[in-house]
């Protein structure tokens, strides 16, 4: 779909702005819907695809151009690498920045830490953890919760179905899954835009190898029933997908509440909004 960026998920947790991977118009989205970049200090990589990545170099550059200070990043095996690849591939735009009085702080000086099946951390106001699950590269889930409220979200990667992420997810508040293996929608008015590879059915050939990397809505419902989740939120969608279908599909497998992600969406785990 021409109107849908790459996967990217902000977390407003304990008064922090956190971003979820940085695929291809997260600056754009956030500057849309109110989200600061500047103010994210923090950033998790759940596996480095392209859709994931790709406007990472943007939000670094630009969010340091804007006064951000300050950047972790966490991510699988090859995360320092990846952050590495600013200075290699944009030494001289960075030194341009300087010269017209951009400081360091922030760009010559960001942090990188490791993550795997080890992986946790707290701070005062949030803590998140790490799973290990099953996709073509390394790739992790994550569960964030919020000290002050105990409020939990999950944000599963991309992921074929896994008993351990239902573990990992029990009585989550929030659950953002990947469903890639959705239904096609009748609607024709991408076959002019998009290959019918992606905006049409899914070939039997094809099915088998994304099973292999992916969900679809009955795995998504039913990791979200065995994990107890309140609310289940399906995403990583290719284009032309039958939403109303894949609620209804999940739906016979999960009695909780379904929403299909959108661009802009926005969801409060505060039970009194």
């Amino acid at each position: 779909m021409t109107n849908r960026g790459g996967t990217s998920v902000s977390l407003s947790i304990g008064g922090e702005q956190i971003l979820v991977d940085c695929g291809s118009l997260a600056v754009h989205r956030m500057l849309e819907h109110g989200v600061n970049p500047t103010e994210v200090e923090t950033l998790f990589f759940t596996h480095h695809h392209i859709d994931h990545t790709a406007d990472f170099f943007q939000f670094v550059i630009s969010s340091w151009s804007l006064g951000r200070e300050s950047l972790t990043v966490y991510g699988p095996k090859g995360t320092e690498r990846f952050v590495n690849a600013i200075y290699d591939l944009f030494e001289d735009d960075i030194q341009y920045r300087e010269w017209f009085g951009h400081g360091a702080k922030g760009i010559r000086d960001i942090d990188v830490v490791p993550v795997d099946s080890e992986f946790s951390m707290s701070t005062e106001r949030w803590s998140v953890s790490a799973l290990p699950v099953e996709h073509s590269i390394e790739t992790y889930a994550y569960r964030f919760t919020e000290t002050s409220t105990g409020q939990t979200c999950v944000i599963s990667g991309d992921t074929r179905r896994i008993d351990e992420l239902s573990e990992f997810a029990s009585d989550a508040d929030l659950l953002v899954q990947d469903c890639c293996l959705a239904p096609t929608s009748t609607d024709s008015t991408f076959a002019d835009h998009i290959p019918n590879r992606l905006a049409g059915p899914i070939s039997d050939e094809m099915r088998r190898k994304h099973k292999q990397n992916h969900c679809d809505p009955e795995d998504a419902g039913s990791i979200a029933a065995e994990a107890g989740v309140d609310r289940l939120v399906l995403t990583h969608l290719l284009p032309n997908r039958d939403h109303d279908a894949m609620r209804k599909k999940a739906r016979t497998v999960f009695d909780g509440e379904i929403e299909v992600a959108a661009d802009g969406m926005c969801i409060s785990l505060d039970k009194n909004n």
